[in-house]
């Protein structure tokens, strides 16, 4: 059976109250559970909103608030938005250490055949190019996101990470200075690696929060 413009919309304000406020999240629970009671509606004569409380047990737990060390103990969320937000912590943890990895293998090869100062002046030097890039997509998506109506996951961690964006711009763009020792070169390196990483993972996020709006729009 299907449901009610009125039943899906009482389904998005339980939601609401139960936390789950980003809009790509909350499509996807809304779906999962209309679909779910529409079947229970078909095997069972029990009325919608008994149906409703049937399958609101079920995701009880996803919804339950659970706080992490990678977003932060003193801030909870709902379980399946935590779950959601540490896959991609982790994953761009991940690969922001394989980058640094191979750029630490690729800085210590060469310096098997070059200066070492000279090798870190131009990765500096190449490095603000893309830093200044990176800033300038971090610049333009955020307008576009702050001027969308639409309150995705992936905006709110867009948002999360621009106090750290701009505390980078300084360091990474403005100091000329070369470190001149091996282990300062090293960490340079590895650090600006990692970092120039995590800047332009903010235009991915950016990217699937355009991708989710050009679908709702399309549908």
């Amino acid at each position: 059976m299907k449901l009610t413009q009125e039943q899906i919309i009482f389904i998005d304000s339980i939601l609401i109250l139960n936390g789950i406020k980003f809009d790509d999240i909350k499509l996807e629970m809304m779906d999962h559970i209309a679909s779910e009671i529409e079947i229970l509606m078909d095997e069972n004569e029990l009325s919608f909103d008994e149906n409703f409380k049937l399958v609101l047990e079920k995701w009880s737990e996803e919804l339950q608030p659970s706080s992490s060390f990678f977003t932060g103990i003193n801030v909870s969320y709902p379980k399946i938005i935590l779950e959601k937000k540490l896959v991609l912590v982790k994953k761009q943890m991940l690969f922001g250490f394989l980058s640094s990895i191979v750029a630490l293998l690729v800085f210590m090869s060469l310096t098997e055949f070059f200066d070492a100062k000279i090798i870190t002046n131009n990765f500096q030097v190449g490095a603000r190019y893309v830093f200044v890039i990176g800033y300038l997509l971090l610049i333009f998506n955020t307008i576009r996101i702050w001027r969308s109506k639409l309150n995705t996951s992936f905006y709110m961690n867009h948002k999360s990470r621009l106090t750290v964006y701009i505390s980078m711009i300084y360091p990474f763009c403005f100091i000329n200075t070369t470190p001149t020792l091996l282990h300062n070169q090293v960490l340079f390196v590895v650090l600006s690696t990692f970092m120039l990483f995590h800047l332009l993972f903010s235009s991915q996020l950016a990217l699937k929060h355009f991708q989710f709006e050009k679908k709702l729009s399309n549908s």
